[in-house]
């Protein structure tokens, strides 16, 4: 009967033990196929570029390996450091247009104003539309000989200057498209982020006498600090990595003024053929944007006091 009542509560013990072990992993099994496919998209293409960006090959297999050599080539020919001041310009015109701009709206669509829904609809359409497709429009409408923009300033007496021609203006035309296709996330992070504020808050201010402009710098964009941070990184990213603007709208010109770091892995690796070089350029955006989110990170941690 004891040795009887022994292997019951030894196979008791296992049965537990199996229950805790299935309970415990779970999550991860559950976890497991989001996983995998993030890896299978991300990941290992990541992991291959990286990989590639030290051999010379003209096909998706490793050619011979050269070392360093493709990063050099990718910054000393071409002029490739040229590309990387027009991508901070590109990014600083963007970002700095985009996210005062799209608060501005959250704030102004956050007021039980006429047509509110309307006006939200409209306004989150430029971020549901494409690429491809925003650069077709705003390619169309800045085109020097039959754009709607050259034409109507042509009426008043004003003459545009040439998008395809002039530098200034074809790198003011990509970062106004870029914004164009921008400010809708901003907004709706912002929009968000209002309406999560407790409105005691502002009715406490209010009740104290203070302006709405003092309401505004002391009450409500600091409740909405830390969203506005995590909407001007992700524009940064976007910006960042953009490509369909500037090849629809001015293919990198004229003479190179709008080629970005992008674009410039664009040309290496779908026009020259040279998927090596291309692969050192986007591993570069790769470890930059990195860096960029993790003093991103690190700002929201020392915030918190973490």
């Amino acid at each position: 009967m004891a040795i009887s009542g022994a292997r019951e509560l030894d196979d008791l013990m296992q049965l537990d033990r199996s229950r805790r072990w299935r309970s415990a992993a779970f999550p991860y099994l559950a976890f497991a196929p989001a996983l995998i496919l993030i890896a299978c998209v991300s990941f290992i293409p990541i992991g291959y570029a990286i990989v590639q960006s030290f051999f010379r090959s003209s096909t998706l297999q490793l050619g011979r390996f050269v070392g360093l050599r493709n990063y050099n080539d990718f910054f000393f020919t071409g002029d490739g450091f040229g590309s990387f001041e027009n991508s901070l310009i590109f990014v600083a015109g963007t970002v700095v247009l985009a996210v005062p701009f799209g608060i501005a709206l959250a704030l102004v669509l956050n007021k039980p104003i006429l047509f509110r829904g309307f006006f939200r609809v409209v306004l989150i359409l430029p971020w549901l539309v494409s690429n491809l497709v925003g650069a077709l429009l705003w390619a169309w409408i800045g085109n020097p000989q039959y754009g709607l923009v050259p034409y109507l300033l042509g009426k008043i007496g004003v003459t545009m200057p040439n998008i395809i021609t002039d530098p200034t203006a074809a790198m003011a035309s990509v970062i106004v498209a870029s914004v164009w296709a921008s400010t809708p996330l901003v907004m709706v992070f912002v929009l968000a982020a209002l309406q999560s504020i407790p409105t005691d808050l502002i009715e406490a201010a209010r009740m104290d006498g203070a302006s709405p402009w003092r309401r505004l710098w002391r009450v409500t964009l600091p409740m909405i600090r830390n969203t506005t941070l995590m909407a001007l990184v992700l524009t940064s990213l976007h910006a960042f990595k953009s490509v369909e603007i500037i090849l629809v709208m001015t293919s990198g010109g004229p003479n190179g003024a709008t080629e970005t770091m992008a674009t410039k892995i664009f040309h290496e690796a779908f026009t020259l053929i040279r998927i090596g070089v291309g692969s050192a350029g986007a591993v570069t955006i790769f470890v930059l944007n990195l860096l960029f989110t993790m003093a991103f990170v690190r700002v929201l941690k020392s915030e918190h006091g973490a």
